[in-house]
């Protein structure tokens, strides 16, 4: 290729010549805006099939099977912007042989301009190193990759449903104790498995918050953990005292090797009186957090369970109103090369300032969770995660703050159907002030509107005077569970004779509660409803605070004629069946066209508008319903047949 400047230092041109043709990669050379070809090496040339008269000829001519593969549009670029162009591993189909059979291969490209002595552009100068085998290489070991990708990620969602299925779902919401639970997978999941947890009621009303960490980890680890969180249970449950049942543990540990030398902390603590009882085997000792600070508390270091040590000391502390006890996994704090005094040091430094933080000044506009001990836990496990990179072991915190118990809702109230909305709001706000969870909330006003519209339809039927008494009444209890109470004075009228087309109020009463138990006596009757609340255990990553569920008490009805679509939303009770049956029978036009009703947005579907629906089904044959089948409403539509006769 012609040159503008002295060569005659470059050395004899035979040997410039030999070393061009010899260079292991792909050498064209171009001048003009057409790139003539002036220069191709061996390399090159065979990589087009040793085409003859290819000196003098634009690329394009040469090359015609590179024509929209991008390649041309490449040099053009660098040619007229003046700056090289790249390109690596580009899949292009050549012909090899120069008999019009075209070939895949991989080439990597550097286009670089050439210039005249007054700096414009002359030509290129492309280096293009052929890729194929590496590239192919690189396939398959990328199948070979997602292959084992799959493999893993099928392993480590068995385990950790596994792992799932052998935790609790929940833990209790109680009167004097705020808890909860956050468990995070370690960096590996695969490798999940080890933790264990709980927080369970005593007989004696004393809660105990169970944390252990087995040897290992994998689906072996799950079971483990299963096996020693079963036997605390059973053993807690069958009212032994919690240094007979730790005892128990390590006894059991001791029988197989998969349970042998784990750890375990058991904390007692009665929320009355705030009275603590702590013992571990090789565990890391509690924290109680407070608005002046941290303590660690001194738990004696004793052997891992089943290993043929002593049996755990238990020491005596106090957690007074307001303070937060915090039981947790080793994983939380253990670090490569630090001192787990040091560690544990700095989570009640990190707790401390966290209690501070979200006590004092976070803002209400934040995604932190709600609930005061929910938001604590999230703080803490993402703090303590920065001390490494994330956790390289599970990690489990269980939180219980002692509180001031909420005061029992008492509403005396007229059996008038105006009493539903009183009771609705009145009692979705005390629930929520407790820590009830939505669908708790929503069972329990559910069953209560239920059971105070039966006490408007049958407790005063057929008597006279103005005096109709209802009492209501809620208290959530030591043991979890929120009680309701219906209380009247009338005298309920037997039912009507022939086939029952109602009575669906009690079996929704009993599907909504946990117990369902009707007194009736010549003073009245009493109707008892029990539910257990319980706050869900948080897993992995805790989710943005949700928006809270609309609990609108007003009836709407929003239809759309021409899609013959009818949206409710509000209450559907007995006192708003009347204005609902008129709005939906002038939607179906008196039944001359199909009417499909939207539920989704109700927020009460009492048996007075199951049995309106019943009857509409009966009048209007196109009569569709959509409702979630997750929801409470879509609970009792599936309970009392709707979904049979709607569709």
């Amino acid at each position: 290729m012609p040159v503008d400047d002295d060569t005659s230092d470059a050395g004899a041109p035979a040997d410039v010549l030999d070393a061009f043709e010899s260079v292991p990669a792909i050498i064209w050379a171009f001048e003009g805006p057409e790139l003539r070809v002036v220069a191709a090496n061996t390399g090159a040339r065979a990589s087009a099939g040793f085409r003859p008269g290819i000196v003098g000829r634009p690329i394009r001519e040469v090359l015609p099977e590179l024509e929209g593969q991008q390649i041309f549009e490449m040099m053009e670029e660098a040619y007229s912007a003046g700056r090289p162009v790249s390109a690596e591993h580009r899949r292009v189909l050549v012909d090899r042989d120069g008999d019009g059979r075209l070939e895949e291969g991989f080439f990597t490209y550097t286009f670089l301009p050439t210039h005249h002595a007054d700096g414009t552009v002359r030509g290129l100068v492309v280096h293009i190193a052929e890729t194929t085998a590496q590239a192919l290489r690189q396939e398959e070991a990328e199948l070979a990759a997602a292959a084992s990708e799959r493999r893993y990620r099928h392993a480590s969602e068995i385990v950790l449903e596994l792992q799932r299925s052998l935790l609790p779902t929940g833990v209790p919401v109680l009167p004097e104790l705020v808890t909860t639970a956050h468990y995070r997978v370690a960096g590996d999941e695969l490798a999940a498995g080890g933790d264990w947890f709980d927080v369970l009621v005593l007989p004696d009303d004393r809660v105990a918050l169970l944390v252990g960490d087995v040897v290992g980890h994998g689906a072996g680890a799950a079971g483990a953990m299963g096996q020693l969180r079963a036997v605390a249970l059973d053993a807690l449950h069958a009212g032994e005292a919690p240094a007979a049942a730790l005892q128990r543990l390590d006894r059991f540990a001791a029988r197989q090797r998969a349970t042998r030398a784990a750890s375990v902390c058991v904390a007692v603590l009665d929320p009355a009186t705030g009275e603590l009882e702590v013992a571990a085997h090789a565990h890391p000792p509690p924290v109680v957090v407070g608005p002046d600070g941290a303590r660690r508390l001194a738990v004696p270091a004793t052997t891992p369970l089943g290993t043929g040590g002593p049996a755990a000391a238990w020491v005596r502390d106090r957690v007074e109103v307001g303070e937060t006890l915090l039981v947790y996994s080793d994983g939380l704090v253990e670090r490569p090369g630090r001192p787990l005094g040091e560690t544990v040091a700095s989570l009640a430094g990190t707790a401390a300032a966290a209690r501070r933080d979200l006590d004092d000044r976070v803002l209400d506009d934040t995604t932190l969770p709600d609930s005061g001990v929910e938001r604590l836990a999230t703080v803490v496990t993402e703090r303590m995660g920065f001390l490494g990179e994330g956790y390289e072991d599970d990690v489990t915190l269980v939180i219980a703050e002692r509180r001031t118990p909420p005061a029992p809702f008492v509403l005396d109230l007229d059996a008038e159907p105006s009493m539903l909305a009183v009771v609705r709001r009145g009692l979705a706000g005390w629930l929520a002030e407790v820590g009830a969870g939505d669908d708790d909330v929503d069972s329990l006003v559910y069953a209560a509107v239920e059971a105070l519209s039966n006490v408007v339809r049958h407790a005063y039927a057929g008597t006279e005077g103005p005096e109709r008494p209802v009492r209501f009444e809620a208290e959530l209890g030591a043991d979890g569970a929120v009680r309701l109470t219906v209380a009247d004075a009338g005298r309920w009228r037997p039912p009507p004779p022939g086939p029952v087309v109602g009575g669906r109020g009690v079996l929704m009463m009993r599907e909504l509660t946990d117990d369902t138990v009707i007194e009736q006596g010549p003073a009245g009757t009493t109707v008892r409803l029990r539910r257990r609340l319980g706050r869900p255990v948080t897993i992995g990553v805790p989710p943005p605070a949700p928006e809270p569920r609309p609990r609108d008490d007003k009836l709407a009805v929003d239809l759309d004629e021409v899609a013959g679509v009818a949206t409710v939303s509000g209450p559907v009770d007995l006192t708003t069946v009347d204005q609902l049956r008129a709005q939906l029978l002038q939607g179906a036009r008196g039944g001359t066209r199909p009417l499909r009703i939207d539920l989704d947005g109700i927020t009460v579907l009492s048996s007075a508008g199951v049995q309106l629906f019943h009857d509409l089904a009966g009048m209007l044959p196109g009569l569709r319903l959509r409702v979630d089948p997750d929801g409470v409403a879509g609970a009792v539509v599936a309970l009392t047949g709707l979904a049979d006769r709607l569709g």
